[in-house]
C-alpha cells in the first residue's frame, strides 16, 4: 500500500491563515494519510495537531521550518524545538540528536531563505552537499516558477538523499498540493521510508487564485487594506505579488 503525506504546512501559529483544525480537515479531504505541521520556529501548532489528529483519522508529524543562519531547514519528527539562529550544521545536528529527520526546504528558492538562494550566495553547492541532510524538498508547490524545483532534483541526485514534496501551504485550500508518496500509511512507516530513501515526490503548483486568496486573507487578518492592494493588482504585477505573498512580510530577511 502506498501512503500520501504533505510534509510542509503552515498554520496560524506562524504565518498561515488557517487554524490547525482547518488544516487537518483539508488534509483528510485531500486524501492524505499523514501531514507534517512545519510552522516557522515553533512546534506549538504541530503539538496541537497531534492531540487532534486521531479525531480526524490522520497521522500527524511534529515539525518546524527552522530559520538557520544559512537558510531554512525542515525538521520532522521533533520532540522539542530547535532554536532559530544556529548554523545550518548545528541545526541539522540538533534535529538528529532527537531522532528527527532533516530536510532541505526549497533549497533554490529565490524569494525566501533557501540555502542556495541565488541572490544570497551564502553557501556553495559543494558546501551543501557536505551536510548530512536526510532528504531534500525537490517539489515545493508554492514556488512561482519550476526552475528551483528542477535544480533541487539535480542536487538531491548528486547528494544521494531522499526526495520529498510539500505544499508549503499557508492556507487550507493549498494543503495536499505537494505530496510525498511512501510504502505504508503511518507516520512511522513514512519515517522508515525517509531513512531508506523510498519516498517519491509529486504534486501541482498553487494557482494565481490561491495566491490572491491568501493575500486577501492576510490583509484582512492584519490592517484590513485588501481592497487598496487589490485595486493595484494587474497584468505583470500578479507574478511579483504572488512571490511576495508566498514569503509573507514576516519572512523577508
Amino acid at each position: 500500500m502506498t501512503g500520501r503525506a504533505d510534509l510542509h504546512v503552515h498554520t496560524t501559529y506562524s504565518d498561515g491563515v488557517s487554524s490547525v483544525p482547518e488544516v487537518l480537515e483539508a488534509a483528510v479531504d485531500a486524501g492524505l494519510d499523514a501531514i507534517a505541521i512545519t510552522d516557522h520556529d515553533t512546534i506549538e501548532g504541530a503539538l496541537e495537531a497531534t492531540v487532534l489528529g486521531s479525531a480526524y483519522r490522520i497521522e500527524t508529524i511534529v515539525g518546524a521550518e527552522i530559520t538557520t543562519r544559512e537558510g531554512h531547514l525542515l525538521g520532522l519528527f521533533l520532540k522539542r524545538l530547535v532554536p532559530a539562529g544556529l548554523t545550518l550544521a548545528e541545526s541539522i545536528a540538533a534535529v538528529h540528536e532527537q531522532g528527527g529527520v532533516a530536510v532541505a526546504a526549497h533549497p533554490y528558492d529565490p524569494i525566501c531563505f533557501g540555502v542556495l538562494n541565488p541572490w544570497r550566495h551564502i553557501l556553495t553547492e559543494e558546501q551543501v552537499l557536505e551536510l548530512p541532510y536526510d532528504a531534500m524538498e525537490v517539489f515545493n508547490a508554492c514556488l512561482p516558477v519550476s526552475l528551483p524545483n528542477r535544480q533541487a532534483v539535480r542536487l538531491a541526485a548528486r547528494a544521494g538523499t531522499g526526495r520529498v514534496a510539500g505544499s508549503d501551504a499557508h492556507s487550507a485550500d493549498t494543503v495536499g498540493l505537494g505530496v510525498t508518496e511512501f510504502p505504508g500509511t503511518t507516520a512511522e512507516e513514512l519515517r522508515a521510508a525517509l531513512h531508506s530513501r523510498q519516498t517519491a515526490p509529486s504534486g501541482k503548483y498553487w494557482t494565481t487564485r490561491q495566491y490572491l486568496s491568501l493575500f486577501r486573507q492576510r490583509e484582512l487578518r492584519t490592517v484590513g487594506v485588501a481592497a487598496g492592494y487589490a485595486a493595484g493588482l494587474a497584468g505583470a504585477v500578479v507574478g511579483v505579488a504572488a512571490m511576495a505573498v508566498r514569503s509573507g512580510v514576516g519572512r523577508f530577511v
